[in-house]
């Protein structure tokens, strides 16, 4: 059952491979990409969110699932090199995969409201090859978790630094970009392509951290620490998503200098956005630094609800100050 677990992935993921090819040489080509259940494709295909810094999506696609297809066809000719090294890289990058694909079918659902069947067959490629990755297991998901506790531990440390790295980055140009008063197009695209690692660091830092929960479930929900920095990563979650799907696209018309408005809305309109901007902006920094001190810090002491009042206390310090921040740019503009 194993082996038939792993040569099904072996071609699903060349399968795939195929696909990403296809979706490449119709976009490079410029033909019409056909969906026959009536939706636009090409709307899809061809938008904004089609590249992943910088590189487009079907590119990355081509080289996951060729590494599919290499790893599980090494595994079925040479099965000792499936060492729990070897597979624990592979189950990785299918959760990576799979989580991606969900990300970029929420895109579909949600921002682009269009929907490419070539996509979503590819979504549902990344979803089988996980299940099925998983499937193939040599011992119990529990074991193997507990068994990868090392690298799995490496991997959330390294996630919640570049989280953390990239938070900082994000609000350090957008205030940068501010010197003129206004968001220009070509920055607010540098501050996506930022915000993209910081979605990239948030995706592996609950991977990992779901990973670490799974086989010390028990131990770890007793733990006022890791209580406290699941309920910070969720408001990283949340803010994120109001940040990029709300502020993001508004960006270019936030300014500090009285002019109309350029995308139909009210002066007043404008003002609420940058405010809102500024408030997620410090929700973002000071809640990333929480996690990572959290993760960090070895025998703390204080109970749950302490520990929440400080971050809650730290987050509303960040935000008075990001508004006064707000006032003192637009007072300076007048």
């Amino acid at each position: 059952m194993i082996e038939l677990s792993k040569l099904i992935v072996m071609l699903l993921g060349i399968f795939g491979f195929g696909l990403a090819l296809y979706i490449h040489h119709k976009k490079s080509g410029r033909e019409k990409m056909v969906c026959y259940v009536g939706r636009d494709c090409d709307a899809v295909v061809h938008s904004e969110y089609s590249r992943f810094f910088g590189i487009p999506i079907e590119f990355l696609g081509m080289l996951y699932y060729a590494a599919v297809a290499v790893a599980y066809f090494t595994f079925l000719v040479a099965p000792h090199l499936a060492t729990m090294p070897a597979i624990f890289w592979a189950l990785a990058a299918t959760t990576g995969a799979v989580l991606f694909s969900l990300y970029l079918t929420f895109i579909q659902g949600f921002v682009l409201r269009e929907w490419c069947e070539w996509c979503l067959t590819s979504a549902f490629l990344s979803v089988a090859i996980f299940l099925l990755a998983f499937k193939g297991l040599p011992i119990g998901i529990f074991d193997f978790l507990a068994a990868a506790k090392v690298p799995i531990v490496l991997l959330h440390g390294i996630a919640a630094a570049v989280g953390v790295g990239a938070a900082t980055i994000t609000d350090v140009l957008f205030f940068k970009f501010l010197k003129d008063l206004r968001i220009s197009e070509e920055e607010a695209d540098i501050l996506k392509s930022v915000s993209q690692g910081v979605w990239l660091a948030l995706g592996i830092l609950v991977v990992t951290g779901l990973a670490l929960w799974l086989p010390a479930a028990e131990e770890l929900n007793q733990s006022a620490k890791f209580l406290v920095k699941m309920l910070v990563v969720a408001v990283i979650i949340g803010n994120g998503l109001f940040l990029n799907l709300w502020i993001a696209p508004r960006l270019i018309y936030i300014s500090f200098r009285a002019r109309p408005p350029a995308h139909g809305g009210i002066p007043g309109e404008l003002r609420h956005i940058r405010r809102f901007a500024f408030a997620l902006g410090a929700v973002s920094i000071t809640s990333w630094y929480s996690a990572f001190i959290l993760g960090s810090l070895r025998g703390v002491e204080l109970g749950f609800w302490p520990m929440l009042s400080i971050y809650i206390a730290v987050v509303g310090a960040a935000v008075f100050m990001s508004q006064i921040a707000d006032r003192s740019l637009a007072a300076g503009a007048e």
